[in-house]
């Protein structure tokens, strides 16, 4: 190449004269005529070079990509595009790098779309004005190529991550069981459909998906059948008219007043369901003292009211092969403060033993008036077992939940009655692990059991727990959160590896009292009944 070629190109595309005489030089002219000059040097000297350009939606505006305004026919101000003036027909995406592929068909024909006589429509200020994100015209030429081409491969990839996700949604609100598999299967089916032929659903993809949509693996804890799916609707109608109907009601009680009960059934020897255990065992299998007690349950009847505390003692009735317990056993039976012991042959309860939970655990418990919250069991349904109350000065009105709704709007079931088997779990795991000389299903220790549990859950520290239970099934409007669980009191992490605080023990500590908060081994907790009042 040759440098005076180069300098007359450059005239003649200036238009300039170099045989004229020119003004005197200036610094600023002539430090760009030396950097201009080391560009062109370095041209003269090099073998090759490589000029590169790339397109992207985020670049400046280039100017092989412009569309003159003049492309388009038409007035901003014309009575065609009055309608776009509302504020509320505006649409702005801020995000520059994320345009969606039905964002770029609503611009592209919003923008191309023309009148009787085949002239566009609208002026690129109309355009600008309805879809202020697109900061020029070279954008909408860009996105005639991107629809072109189907779109940019990270598109194609979240199209393939939104059709998974509505696949996923569509199946839970049916309440079908899904895999990963599953997952996996949809992404290349969407894949192969938008021509993303080199898309995998690998492990990580599977990963990183369920960790952008909150998706984790979860044990069923319910059935349903199809036919309750579609009467939710119904169920869920009802649980908005019950709601409706105690704000109305509950106006004319106190919180200490509106109570909730709740039959429980517990296993007379409870195990976990999970553990830790090796990788790629065919088997994980759990060890009990006794299977028949793992099938075997007994109830317990916890009341709570809308103050935040356990109403009265804890109602335990156990499962006896006749109905009734022996001469002997009464004369044995330990019998705590706190706990109201009765017997069936089922260990259930009948109508007969609502009545005497009336009479031995809410008539003491209440002052002149209550409204009580109980579900749809039938052996509770008689309205006479409360009116009874009336010839002894006590007004109870009970209002029933609808059916199917109790896991929503039971304050018991919707957490506090987790909390109580997790403190139950805890206790049993404990004998199993350190494999302590302790019958855990014998009567007495049940007994024991359930009245520690009723003791340490009646401990003012739990008083915004069981408030929760009421906020979350929908009765409270203020959230009363943060507040401590049983783990949080009981089981801290903290305490782990701490020491038992009664004088001369050097057990480890197995719970922290939710009343003293000592930190206390298993002998001293269960075995000496650490109980308060």
């Amino acid at each position: 190449m040759n440098s005076a070629n180069i300098i007359q190109c450059l005239s003649e595309l200036f238009d300039v004269d170099l045989d004229l005489n020119r003004p005197e030089i200036s610094q600023n002219e002539l430090i760009t005529a030396q950097r201009l000059a080391e560009t062109i040097k370095s041209l003269i000297n090099c073998n090759q070079f490589d000029f590169e350009d790339q397109v992207t939606l985020d670049l400046t505006n280039d100017s092989h990509d412009n569309e003159s305004e003049d492309d388009y026919h038409g007035d901003s101000s014309s009575d065609a595009d009055d309608e776009w003036d509302n504020k509320e027909n505006v649409k702005e995406h801020y995000q520059l790098k994320s345009y969606s592929i039905d964002f770029m068909k609503e611009v592209v024909d919003f923008a191309d779309e023309k009148d009787a006589s085949g002239k566009r429509r609208r002026s690129w200020k109309t355009v600008q004005h309805r879809y202020r994100s697109i900061p020029n015209q070279g954008y909408i030429c860009r996105f005639r190529k991107y629809l072109t081409q189907q779109g940019t491969k990270r598109q194609k990839t979240q199209n393939v991550d939104e059709i998974v996700y509505k696949k996923f949604l569509n199946a839970r609100e049916q309440y079908l069981p899904i895999h990963d598999i599953d997952i996996q299967r949809w992404s290349l089916q969407a894949a192969k459909e938008m021509q993303l032929n080199d898309f995998q659903a690998s492990e990580y993809w599977l990963r990183s998906f369920k960790n952008r949509h909150g998706i984790c693996s979860r044990k069923i804890t319910n059935i349903v059948t199809k036919r309750e799916i579609s009467n939710f609707d119904d169920i869920k109608k009802s649980e908005e008219e019950f709601l409706k109907k105690f704000h109305q009601l509950s106006k004319k009680y106190l919180s200490k007043e509106i109570l909730n009960t709740d039959q429980v059934g517990i296993e007379k020897e409870l195990h976990s369901t999970r553990t830790l255990s090796f990788q790629g065992e065919k088997k994980t299998l759990g060890s009990v003292a006794s299977k028949n007690a793992t099938t075997h349950s007994y109830t317990i009847q916890p009341t709570i009211n809308l103050d935040g505390q356990l109403v009265g003692p804890m109602y335990l009735c156990f499962q006896e092969p006749k109905g009734r317990m022996g001469d002997i056993v009464k004369r044995n039976l330990f019998e705590p403060k706190n706990v109201v012991i009765t017997c069936s042959s089922s260990g259930k309860l009948t109508s007969s033993l609502v009545k005497y939970w009336r009479d031995k655990v809410l008539v003491p418990s209440i002052g002149k008036k209550a409204l009580l919250l109980s579900d749809s069991w039938s052996g509770q349904n008689d309205d006479n077992i409360y009116n009874e109350l009336k010839s002894i000065g006590k007004a109870v009105h009970r209002i029933q939940i609808p059916p199917k709704t109790t896991s929503d709007i039971q304050p018991l079931d919707k957490y506090f009655n987790r909390q109580m088997k997790n403190l139950a779990k805890r206790l049993y795991n404990r004998v199993a692990l350190d494999e302590l000389n302790v019958n855990l299903y014998e009567r007495n220790n049940i007994i024991k059991l359930v009245s520690l549990i009723h003791s340490q859950l009646s401990a003012p520290v739990f008083k915004d727990m069981i408030l929760y239970s009421w906020y979350a099934s929908g009765y409270l409007k203020s959230d009363p959160s943060p507040f401590k669980n049983v783990n949080d009191v009981c089981f801290s992490h903290s305490t782990t590896y701490q020491a038992c605080q009664i004088d001369k023990c050097h057990e480890s500590a197995f719970i922290t009292c939710s009343w003293c908060t000592k930190l206390l081994c298993f002998q001293h907790f269960f075995i000496e009944y650490h109980f308060h009042e």
